[in-house]
């Protein structure tokens, strides 16, 4: 790793630091090890995350067309601006005019096709078995499930944020004149304010309403509106089901760590703890897939959730090298 992105904190100033990561998070080449430092330092102080939310605010109005070329511009201006910090003031004038000068590199690209725009200013993304929560630049919350990824472009008229993979929770602030538009390969969801929980796996995406009034524009078909309490499946055809009832104990029970299931297949459970686990779990007869499970096991330690299912239905167990076989026990 850049050693330059292991010491930042010794020698720059809060806005720095946050424009910092705010570069390292648009370049897409964001490690593990650096999201962790990450985390960190902006839950360490109050201040760290009002410089984060500044800086997004502030990125949040430039032409998202420039976004590759930014992020490599302030990686490089930070560094400058490290040589030369004499006060925030020059910091913030420094800033000005290297928004000017990608704001200008943006529309000559326009013109030119000299810059490639191939995803929107701000992405985020998780993986196997991590979760992050994220405020946007409106104060909208955003918790993301385990392998999810979400591309954010706002604009002065519209709020948009597309869901590429995984599971990702939205709080959204209300703005009438901006709706919030969530979008999957399968549909479009526009909200103006509320809660709700949208799902994409295995060509099919779900969406849950906690709170508020939201809007689904299924890819093929009409659209519908659902209410706090209402779910709607979109299947891999773009056609959506029903609108029906969930049970929010279940939905939402991974945003406390936790998976719960009542009267599940066993093969649905374990191909849901699977997305949370880099070993994954096998069941070695098919007869194991129709089994009925309900309860609740810890996504965050996979042990646990290994010797629970064991436990429940006398099933041995069977550790190789890129997998756990589970198969039934010999005293069954």
């Amino acid at each position: 790793m850049d050693q330059r992105h292991t010491q930042i904190d010794v020698d720059l100033s809060v806005d720095e630091i946050a424009l910092h990561w705010l570069s390292r998070r648009m370049s897409g080449s964001m490690s593990a090890e650096e999201r962790r430092e990450f985390e960190s330092w902006r839950d360490a102080a109050p201040e760290n995350k009002e410089a984060l939310s500044e800086a997004e605010a502030l990125l949040s109005r430039v032409d998202s067309i420039g976004d590759e070329v930014l992020a490599r511009e302030f990686e490089r201006e930070l560094c400058a601006l490290a040589a030369r910090r004499d006060s925030r003031q020059s910091w913030f004038a420094a800033l000005a005019a290297t928004l000017a000068a990608i704001l200008f590199v943006g529309v000559i690209g326009v013109y030119t096709g000299g810059v490639s725009r191939d995803r929107p200013a701000l992405a985020y993304e998780t993986s196997i078995g991590e979760e992050q929560k994220v405020t946007l630049a409106d104060g909208s919350l955003v918790e993301l499930n385990t392998s999810s990824r979400i591309e954010v472009d706002y604009s002065q008229s519209m709020r948009a944020v597309a869901l590429s993979s995984g599971e990702v929770f939205f709080n959204v602030e209300k703005d009438a004149a901006r709706p919030f538009v969530v979008k999957t390969k399968l549909a479009a969801i526009t909200v103006t304010g509320t809660s709700f929980n949208v799902s994409t796996f295995d060509d099919r995406s779900v969406i849950y309403v906690l709170t508020g009034v939201v809007d689904v524009k299924p890819k093929n078909g009409g659209s519908a509106t659902l209410l706090a309490g209402d779910a709607i499946s979109i299947e891999k055809d773009g056609v959506s089901g029903p609108v029906r009832r969930f049970d929010p104990g279940l939905v939402f029970a991974w945003r406390k760590g936790k998976a719960r299931f009542r009267d599940a297949p066993l093969g649905e459970v374990v191909q849901s703890l699977n997305r949370y686990f880099t070993t994954p779990i096998m069941l070695a007869d098919p007869e194991l897939e129709k089994l009925s499970v309900t309860g609740e096991f810890d996504i965050r330690d996979r042990d646990t959730a290994v010797a629970a299912l064991k436990l429940i239905f006398n099933l041995d167990g069977t550790d190789e090298p890129a997998r756990t076989v589970l198969r039934k026990g010999e005293h069954e």
